[in-house]
């Protein structure tokens, strides 16, 4: 698939969005979409089974994660188990739980970004407040330790938490980048720094997770960790792709949110590095002013959105290359997994 390259417009952000699709409707493979049919069914179960007190709590607990996602992370979670005969069964409480601590760190980001849309509804912070949204976050947390206690073994537990720390120290560096205004912090390794610990550490452990439930061996572990890497990267770059591009009624969330907010974007780092000093300097001083318009056209000069998809495929056909051929029994729907991550429109 090709981008064109971004040509300096973008939609206005104040328009009331479509609700976002079911990924279970884009992808391409019917055994996917059956798999988080069945991951949604279990986080209705358990969110809308188990209810307390009060009320408007669980009622805010329940409106991001029940207004849809991409569920890659649970997928990926179930898809591993499957590839070395792990059950299904056995694999749904951890991804449930995966799924509870990553949409609690995606109401607290939409907190600290003050963004008003999310997976095509308000934000969880817009709707209910931000103390009550605080709240929700850490009620499915706390949902999520209780449900792998449950379940888990101590290294199953290590790899769970284990994650989540490393994209809490990820989000709190791509917070600093935000606020501290050092220039040296936009540059592609330091993006993919903050990448690996953000979005690459909780993909791993939760296909970690899988392939511990199958009880992979350790060369098993080693390519699903590898395929699992590549596979982090290329969603986050690929997001930052949507970032730029998209309109919003295409994405379902607020557009732009990465440079509204000063944090790097993989685009935005290729555009500055190819960029010179003067033009370089310049685009940052008007960023920290909450000025675009110049970082968008440094973007669409460098060809930074064509450069992007490029870099993205790399990682998708390395992701494919650490699982082929390994004699996994689900090796096409890891490799349609891979496909979704670089075709997603949101």
């Amino acid at each position: 698939m090709s981008e064109k390259p971004f040509a300096g417009r973008v939609e206005d952000d104040s328009e009331t969005s479509e609700v976002t699709p079911k990924v279970s409707d884009i992808l391409d493979s019917k055994e996917l979409g059956q798999r988080i049919e069945r991951i949604n069914e279990a986080i209705r179960t358990q969110l809308l089974e188990e209810d307390g007190e009060p009320a408007i709590l669980y009622e805010t607990t329940r409106h991001l994660i029940l207004a849809g996602g991409k569920r890659i992370r649970s997928l990926l979670l179930i898809l591993c188990a499957e590839a070395v005969g792990g059950d299904i069964e056995e694999a749904l409480p951890y991804a449930v739980a995966t799924e509870f601590i990553q949409t609690a760190s995606l109401i607290h980001d939409d907190i600290i970004d003050e963004d008003k849309l999310r997976r095509g509804v308000e934000t969880t912070h817009e709707k209910f407040g931000r103390k009550m949204a605080i709240i929700a976050g850490d009620l499915l947390v706390a949902k999520a330790i209780k449900m792998v206690g449950e379940q888990s073994t101590p290294d199953l537990l290590t790899y769970v938490a284990s994650g989540a720390i490393t994209m809490c120290e990820g989000e709190a560096a791509d917070l600093l980048m935000s606020t501290n205004g050092r220039r040296e912090v936009y540059t592609k390794k330091h993006y993919l720094d903050v990448v690996r610990m953000k979005t690459v550490a909780f993909m791993t452990s939760a296909a970690k997770v899988g392939a511990t439930i199958g009880k992979a061996n350790q060369q098993q572990t080693a390519a699903i960790i590898e395929y699992a890497e590549n596979l982090g990267y290329a969603f986050q770059i690929r997001d930052d792709i949507l970032d730029v591009i998209a309109t919003q009624n295409g994405t379902g969330k607020s557009v732009l949110s990465d440079l509204k907010g000063s944090r790097c974007n993989f685009l935005l780092a290729h555009a500055l590095e190819e960029s010179s000093e003067e033009k370089r300097d310049r685009c940052i001083k008007l960023l920290d002013n909450g000025e675009l318009y110049y970082a968008l056209q440094l973007i669409d000069e460098t060809h930074a959105v064509e450069y992007g998809t490029r870099i993205t495929k790399q990682y998708i056909e390395t992701a494919k290359d650490a699982i082929r051929n390994r004699d996994f029994k689900n090796e096409e729907n890891l490799k349609h997994l891979a496909d979704f991550v670089i075709q997603r429109l949101y």
